[in-house]
């Protein structure tokens, strides 16, 4: 349980870590890279993305309905592959970029595993036309993964109303929780590197020019870390604010 414990602290750094722009540059993914350079190994750590039902979209041009049927793949497989290729170049965790997979959150094999990410949010946002609408079942293994000890990385919110959006959804999971905001003297930001400052690494609506409502670094939207604790101060849930994997 130790090591455990040991290893999700040190996952949560890297994953903080990799909120630098600095950092995020050495993780990019050149398009003329060849996964299969990474082979099949089967590695000790897993990135496993969580399916969630979605909201059904449809209407407004389908928003409910992307490439798998959902929001939760926004970004797969890139920024799973950038994550695993931080935690390799930086620590001494067996993985590699080749070494993930997305699974439904009903899935027995859910709990072979320490480490899940989930992209849910909303668009348009505020709406309910896309993003999580966790059925029962769902919403009891997400608690019974945390409770067992596995931690839960959830990403890419942008504005107030995401941020409403993400608490609405986080109590569903947890509403006899309270949701706190990290600052820089929590343990988690000093496991593997001191990080004194969250970096907000932008999204593609600012990168792309998208037409987007923010600018990258406008103090308007300020990049935060939130979370759920346990009953021991353990991190089981955490969400990165105004900036993204």
């Amino acid at each position: 349980m130790r090591n455990l414990k040991s290893l999700l602290l040190l996952l949560s750094g890297v994953l903080l870590l990799a909120q630098s722009a600095a950092v995020a540059q050495v993780f990019d993914f050149g398009n003329d890279e060849d996964p299969a350079i990474y082979g099949e190994e089967i590695t000790d750590f897993q990135w496993i993305r969580g399916q969630y039902t979605n909201h059904a979209g449809g209407a407004r041009g389908g928003y409910g309905m992307r490439r798998r049927g959902g929001w939760w793949d926004t970004d797969y497989p890139d920024s799973d592959e950038n994550f695993l290729r931080g935690v390799q170049r930086y620590t001494n965790v067996d993985t590699n970029p080749a070494n993930h997979k997305f699974i439904e959150l009903t899935d027995p094999e859910l709990f072979e595993n320490i480490f899940l990410y989930m992209n849910w949010k909303r668009v348009p946002i505020g709406s309910s036309y896309s993003g999580p609408n966790f059925a029962p079942a769902e919403i009891e293994a997400l608690r019974e993964f945390m409770f067992r000890g596995g931690f839960v990385m959830v990403d890419d919110f942008w504005g107030q109303p995401h941020l409403d959006d993400m608490f609405m959804e986080m109590g569903k999971i947890f509403p006899e929780r309270e949701i706190v905001k990290l600052n820089n003297t929590h343990e988690i930001f000093h496991v593997f590197f001191d990080i004194d400052e969250v970096a907000q690494v932008p999204g593609r609506m600012v990168t792309w020019d998208f037409g987007g409502f923010m600018k990258l670094d406008d103090p308007s939207y300020p990049p935060e870390v939130y979370a759920v604790l346990d009953d021991d101060g353990r991190v089981m849930m955490v969400a990165n604010y105004n900036t993204d994997l």
